[in-house]
Formats: structure tokens, C-alpha cells, sequence
């Protein structure tokens, strides 16, 4: 959603928008296709289904780091408490922006980037692997800023060239080996 009212206000055409929301919405089906392997062979397509659908980055981040196989209600609790969360922050935030000073406004948008740094910084820390594509990403995204002909390519474009390279090249040069001991936990 940041992403997207970055592009919006830089008036780019519809089809970088639809591209660049594919490219940036493309890991919930890798997020789902994750969680899959930790249900039960015997787990129903509608439970499924229904978890598939509750995927967000926090509910990963949350199931993948349980251990053994999920539970279909484990992740309805999960969209249970996260959907009502979201519904009342999203409505307090339209709310609140029209009477909070601006001021305070600005501090409530840097607190967007120290949540994403809070979902990003545990798992680096032991992942010398996840570190370094971090930084890679940090100073690509810097040098496309900076540098004189990358920094005329619009921010959807700019989402859509480094998601691509770098998750790419990442995948390509780190691939997850799996273990015996994972493929059947």
C-alpha cells in the first residue's frame, strides 16, 4: 500500500501500477505455498483455501516460526485476532489524521519504517545470507536514487527492476536445501 500511493502520487501510467502491485503481492502465493507444506497431507482444500486467504506477512512470520505442522485452527486464530486489528487501526488512522497535528503525523510515518525494520531485523540477525541481501537491497535502492540515469526510472519500475534482481539473484545464488528431517517433520 506505501509502495502504491508512491506511485499514485507520481501520476504513473495504470499498467506500472498493476505491474509493480503483482511484482510486491506475488509473495503471498510464495508465503501460502510456504505454509502448505506445514499442514497435514490429510488438511481439507477448503481449510486450505480459507488459510490462503488469511496470508499476510505478519500471519507468516508467526506460523513459519512454529514449530511442527500447523493446525488450520492455529491460523484461524491467528486471522482472528489480526483482521479486527488491522479493520480498527486502519479506521482510527483515517480518523485520527484529520485532527492529529502534523507534527505528529510525521512521527506516525517514520513509526511505518520502524515496523518494517522490527519484521526484517530479527531473522537477519541469524541469517548472515538474509543480512547481506538487506544491505545489497539498501544500497541498490541508493544507487538508483543517486545515480544520474537510474534516478529518472519511476518508483514502480524501480520496484519492480530491484524485486526482480535481487530476490532473483538471491534465490539463484542461496537456494534453501532442504534436509531430510524437514521434508518429513
Amino acid at each position: 500500500q506505501f509502495a502504491a500511493l508512491g506511485i499514485i502520487a507520481a501520476k504513473a501510467p495504470f499498467m506500472e501500477m498493476a505491474v509493480a502491485q503483482f511484482i510486491i503481492n506475488l509473495r503471498y502465493c510464495l508465503m501460502s505455498c510456504s505454509l502448505s507444506q506445514k499442514l497435514d497431507e490429510k488438511t481439507p482444500f477448503f481449510h486450505r483455501f480459507l488459510i490462503g486467504y488469511g496470508v499476510t506477512d505478519e500471519i507468516f512470520g508467526v506460523s513459519v516460526c512454529r514449530p511442527g505442522r500447523l493446525s488450520p485452527f492455529f491460523s484461524y486464530g491467528l486471522i482472528a485476532v489480526a483482521v479486527p486489528g488491522w479493520t480498527l487501526g486502519t479506521l482510527l488512522g483515517a480518523v485520527s489524521g484529520d485532527f492529529l497535528p502534523p507534527r505528529i503525523l510525521s512521527a506516525l510515518n517514520v513509526a511505518l519504517y520502524g515496523m518494517f525494520l522490527a519484521v526484517i531485523i530479527p531473522p537477519a540477525k541469524g541469517n548472515r545470507i538474509l543480512s547481506g541481501v538487506i544491505v545489497v537491497s539498501m544500497v541498490c535502492s541508493l544507487i538508483f536514487a543517486a545515480a544520474p540515469v537510474l534516478n529518472t526510472i519511476s518508483s514502480g519500475f524501480k520496484i519492480i527492476i530491484l524485486t526482480l534482481l535481487i530476490a532473483g539473484a538471491a534465490a539463484y545464488l542461496f537456494p534453501v536445501k532442504e534436509t531430510g528431517e524437514e521434508q518429513h517433520e
